[in-house]
Order: C-alpha cells, then structure tokens, then sequence
C-alpha cells in the first residue's frame, strides 16, 4: 500500500508542474480540480457484494501482487494501465467428478463416482497466506483449471489403487466394498501434507482397521502381506501380523502410533461428512498448489463395468432362477404328497398328472384320460369344466363347483377342498 501511495503522490506533483508550465495562473486551480476528480472518479472500482460473492486481487504493471480488494469501494490509481483487478468467485463448488473407470488386479472393470466441495482461497494455514493461496488459485487456472486438476489427480491414484497388489483389492468383489480404502487413498494423493501424517511403512488403511472397534475385516491382499490371518478360530487373531508389528514398538511409540491413527481417522470422517465451517474457510484440509480449501469429499459408489458386470448379472440372475425352481419344485412336491395323503387309492404319476393340471401344463386329452383311470370319473372332468365322457353324466353341473372355477383358476386351498369333497362322496356311496 505503501507503494501505492508513492506513486499517487508522484503523479499529482507530476500533474501539477504539467500544468504550471501550460496554463496561466488562474486558470491552475481550475484545471487541477478537473484533472483531480478525473484521476479519483477512475480509481474509484467497485467490486460486487452481491451474489456470487466475489474477491479481486490486485495486478500493478500486469503482475499480480499479494493484495486483496475486498467487496465495495476500492482505490486502484490509473486503472486499468498501471493498477488493475482481477475478480474471483469465492463461493463453495460442489463438483462431481466424470466416473472414472479403472481396472482391477482380476483384469475387471470397475467404475468410481466421486464428488467433492471446494472454496478458493485458504485461511488460518501455516505455510501459506490467504491472498498467496489466490494466485496459486488464478495460476492453475481458476474454477476450470481446478476442476480439471481434481479430475486428473483422483484418476491417476484410483488407477495405481485399484491395480495395486498391496494396498488395492485382490478383485472385483472386494473392490465393491471398498469405499473407504478408496477414500482415504485419495484424500491423501490430494491433500497431501493437509491431513494428520501417519508414521509407518505400512498403509494407513491398514492401521485404521486394526484400530477401529469392533475391528474391519482385512482384504485379500493385507492377508497375503501377513499382516492378518482368514477366518481365525479366535477372532482376537484377525490381526496377528499387525498385532505383532505394533507389540516390537515401545510404549511410547505405541501410543504415538494409535494417536496418529485415530486423528488420520478423524480427519477422514470430517472431510467425507463436510463437517467444515465454509465461512471461516478453515484451512484444515487445504490444496496449496491449487489454492483450495476442501470442504467434503465422497465416494459415492464403487460399480462394475463392461463383460464382467453382464457376466455377474447373468450370474446373479440364473441364482434367482434356480432359487425360483427351487421353491417351486418345494411347492410341487408338497401338493403332491399332500393329494396321496387325501386320496391312498391315487398313484404317484396321477397325482403328479393333478398337479400340472391345475398349473395349466396338461392338454384336454389327457384330462380325459386321467379321469377316467383315477377312478374320479365325471365329476372330476367336470370341475375342470370339461364335458361328459360317452355315456357318462355329470353329478353336478361344474358352476356349481367353487363358483365355475377352472381349476387353472383354483387356489391350493380350493382344490384341497374339491378333493376332500370327492372323497366324502365316493365313501357315501
């Protein structure tokens, strides 16, 4: 500011001896007025305070410098040639990320659907101010060139995540319930430094289940590294290998360690709720280079792609399938033993003849002769609604039989009752 204002003295004295050595002495304060109201009248710049909330950093002679132009009023001497302003919009992004498809160490597709929320600029951080944290934002290339930054980080460690044979799933099935090892993975390609550092060679995504209660279960791959153990008899087991490794530390390391952990742990549940003051613009999850701080950043869904999602759909789908034949050949069988039951005279392949008539799996002709040889007759052939057998009458007229009701029409509990009602008859007479 100081120079700002060194320049603004020098050229009002510069102005005034212009004008001493052209005009007349009376008409000196005149001119210097007009030139004065000039000079404030085009400095004077405004910088928005309606929405979308805006802030400007100062540019003097095409340079930006380290000055921000809050709203309202601001002074900007000989604008636009030797001062200038450039504005930025410094309300929350929310910004979701093109899936981004991947492949797994099975070779199977798999797709991420990532968002985020961002603010540019960072307060309160040490290592870099608030109006330094705005250039960074300007030299990547403002709203667009962040964006576009963002998308290519998360892509590049998502791929290196996924294929990984150590901190990665070991497949496709694993990596579909692996939303938070993709998580913390990619806020810490992001963040960086941001988040609370960890000291150990092993992953954190490992440590962070070995710490948390009850304890997660390990992936195929920390199995393989030995740092835990498949379906321990004792559950106390599960982390043999990282119980081991924690157990060579000393006391102190240990609860060095479990405390690094756990605030890791913290920083993640924060930034993936957006537990984050957007006003105060905390910078505890701060981009330096891009000069951003991050609000929340989520995994939305881990799906999969291409020949291996229609393989495990078909899959799926004959499961249904057979579980359906399954319950249905559980239900035939039922009827059938339940038909024997009612009637000792009926055979196993009459029976089972009854049981695909009523699912409609048995033409007329054959009705015709199962009437005839189960010894029902006409009355059976009858509460189908078949007509008569050659020289046979119908006991009844079929409408009277459970209101006319084919038996394609009849539910179990009817055609049970129908049965139980021949039965009765037969022994009558």
């Amino acid at each position: 500011m100081r120079m700002i204002a060194t320049i603004v003295v020098m050229g009002l004295i510069s102005a005034v001896s212009i004008l001493s050595a052209l005009v007349s002495v009376w008409l000196m304060p005149v001119c210097f007025l007009a030139l004065t109201t000039l000079f404030v009248r085009n400095a004077l710049r405004k910088i928005p305070a309606e929405k979308p909330i805006s802030k400007a950093i100062l540019v003097f002679l095409g340079e930006r410098q380290k000055i921000v132009l809050k709203e309202g009023w601001n002074f900007v001497p000989l604008y636009p040639f030797v001062f200038d302003f450039i504005l930025i919009k410094v309300e929350k992004v929310v910004q979701e990320l093109p899936e981004h498809i991947v492949r797994t160490p099975d070779l199977a597709e798999i797709g991420a659907k990532i968002s985020m929320a961002w603010i540019p600029g960072i307060k309160n951080t040490e290592g870099i101010t608030y109006e330094e944290s705005l250039i960074n934002y300007l030299n990547t290339g403002g709203e667009d060139g962040v964006r576009k930054n963002l998308s290519d980080m998360t892509e590049d460690r998502l791929r290196t995540w996924a294929i990984s044979n150590q901190e990665g799933p070991s497949d496709w099935v694993e990596a579909m319930a692996s939303k938070d090892e993709a998580l913390e993975v990619l806020l810490k390609a992001i963040l960086g430094d941001s988040l609370p550092k960890v000291d150990s060679d092993i992953p954190t995504t490992a440590w962070m289940k070995y710490f948390s209660r009850p304890r997660r279960k390990p992936s195929l791959n920390e199995i393989r590294m030995g740092w835990a153990v498949k379906d321990p008899a004792d559950q106390s087991q599960l982390w043999a290998g990282l119980q081991a490794e924690f157990a060579k530390l000393s006391p102190e390391a240990q609860g060095v360690l479990e405390s690094q952990v756990g605030k890791r742990a913290e920083a993640v549940r924060k930034i993936k709720e957006g537990i984050q003051n957007i006003e105060d613009g905390q910078g505890m999850f701060s981009q330096k280079a891009l000069g951003i701080t991050i609000l929340r950043f989520t995994v939305n869904a881990i799906s999969l792609k291409g020949k291996t999602a229609e393989k495990a759909e078909s899959d799926a789908k004959e499961k249904q399938e057979a579980k359906g034949e399954a319950r249905e050949i559980k239900n035939v069988s039922r009827r059938i033993r339940k038909l024997r039951q009612n009637n000792p005279e009926m055979s196993l392949e009459e029976a089972i003849r009854i049981v695909q008539i009523q699912q409609g799996k048995i033409s007329e002709s054959v009705i015709r002769v199962l009437g005839a040889s189960t010894g029902l007759g006409q009355d059976f052939l009858g509460a189908l609604g078949f007509q008569k057998l050659p020289g046979e009458k119908p006991a009844s007229d079929p409408s009277e039989k459970k209101g006319g009701k084919a038996p394609e029409d009849m539910t179990p509990e009817e055609l049970d009752e129908y049965f139980d009602g021949l039965k009765a008859k037969k022994k009558r007479d």
